[in-house]
Formats: C-alpha cells, structure tokens, sequence
C-alpha cells in the first residue's frame, strides 16, 4: 500500500465529496491532512473522520477566491505542521443552465472558485515548494473539460482551464522538484451531483458508463494518493480521466 507518512496536506472542498474522498484517502496512507472548506460543519466532520482514523488533522474554513483566506488556510497550515507537501485543488461548483439561461453572475461564480480558487492556491503554496525543493500538486479537472455531458458552459470552461494551467505550471516548477497534475473525473456520485442532475439523468449516466456503475469519491482520492506518493516521481504535466471509460465516448444524461 502506498504510503504518505510524515507529509503534509491540504485539500480544498474537502467537507463532502470527492475532497471527502480524497482528504480520508490520503489520511489512510498516513498524511497529516488539513481540510479545507466554507461550510464549518461539514469541514468538521471531515476532520472527525480522519481523526478517527489515527491520523492528524486540522480544519480551515477559508474561500479559495479570496487572496487574503488562501493566505490565511496556509499559515494556519504552516503555524500547525510546519511544511506542505501536498495540494489537492478540489473545491468547485456547478450550474446547469443552458447558454441563454447562464447569467454573468453564474459565469464569475464558476470561474472564480474552479479556476481562480485553483490559482490562488498554487501561486502561494509553490512558493513553500519552491523553498523545500519538493513538492506534489493535484487539481481536479474534469472529463467536462473534453465531452460534453450536460449544459454548463461555464463550468466546462473553468476545467478546461484547470487541465492548461496544470500543464503549464507543471513545466514551470519541474526544476524544484515539485509535480503537478490534474485528475479527470466522470460521472461520481457526490452532493454536486444530486443538485445537478435530476435522479433519472444519474441513472442515464449509470447506465452508460463503461464499467457500470457511478464512480465513487474514494476512486478519485485513490488516484490522487497515487499521483502524490513516490510511484508517481516521474509523472508530472498530466490530466489523468477517472470515469470507468466515460471518457472513451460522448456521454449525455
């Protein structure tokens, strides 16, 4: 089993869902794990979780938007832990609409947390990286961001975004040892989902997937554990579909 003893992590969006997923997985490969989220108490409940696991966590309610709380999630980070080794970029949100109905205040919302909440947090925890020489970056993606699914123009946008800045700052920060990747999901059963699609577009999606079922927020906190640990030392610059094949075809609800 792939093990994280010793580092440090913080995962964004991390009260339900896929970060759910990826802030308990980590934490069972032994990462301390700093939990990230706006809601405090489902953050809460994500640390109580880990905790019961055995394993060291601290929970920051912060808004990824905003430079001044990205600041804070860090240093809180720092003062507790003292280093961070691991970024997982996961908070996000979705609105379905089509184009007509997509206002600009849908648009900014989108793109502000899934894009401009991805930067904010890599501009300021590569600089920790840079200054340990080392360092494992993962922002979540998704397979929006090459077929289309449902209508979310804005949201399709912002993951596409997602996969061009981990390329770009993949080859950036290379030379201080820090990898940065992306994770692709498809189809995962998570409270986004549930507000997004209606129950018979999740059972559309089901039954087109692949290898048959919804994925699950531990699949893609699997894959993340993957790409951080020391297997992964030669990956880097990557966006890695998660999706039980989704990905091999277009996949409407």
């Amino acid at each position: 089993m792939t093990r994280l003893d010793g580092r440090v992590a913080i995962v964004t969006g991390g009260g339900q869902g896929i970060g759910q997923g990826v802030a308990l997985c980590l934490a069972r490969a032994g990462a301390r794990v700093v939990v990230n989220d706006t809601a405090s108490e489902r953050m809460a409940q994500t640390v109580t979780a880990i905790e019961a696991l055995g394993t060291q966590a601290l929970g920051v309610a912060a808004n990824v938007t905003q430079a001044s709380e990205v600041e804070r999630l860090v240093q809180e980070t720092l003062n507790r832990f003292g280093k961070i080794d691991i970024l997982v970029n996961n908070a996000g949100v979705v609105v379905v609409k089509s184009i007509t109905e997509q206002t600009e205040a849908d648009w900014d919302r989108v793109l502000n947390v899934n894009l401009k909440g991805v930067f904010l947090c890599c501009h300021r925890v590569v600089r920790e990286m840079i200054t340990q020489q080392h360092g494992a970056i993962v922002n979540i993606a998704s397979i929006a961001a090459f077929h289309y699914t449902v209508p979310h123009v804005p949201y399709a946008a912002s993951k596409a975004g997602v996969v061009a800045l981990t390329r770009d700052l993949a080859y950036e920060v290379a030379r201080h040892g820090i990898r940065v990747n992306a994770i692709a999901p498809g189809p995962i059963e998570t409270p986004m989902m549930s507000s997004a699609l209606t129950p018979q577009q999740k059972e559309g999606y089901a039954k087109q997937v692949p290898l048959g079922r919804l994925g699950q927020p531990h699949d893609i906190g699997n894959a993340a554990v993957f790409l951080v640990s020391d297997e992964a030392s030669f990956i880097t610059g990557t966006t890695l579909p998660v999706s039980g094949g989704t990905d091999l075809r277009v996949a409407t609800a």
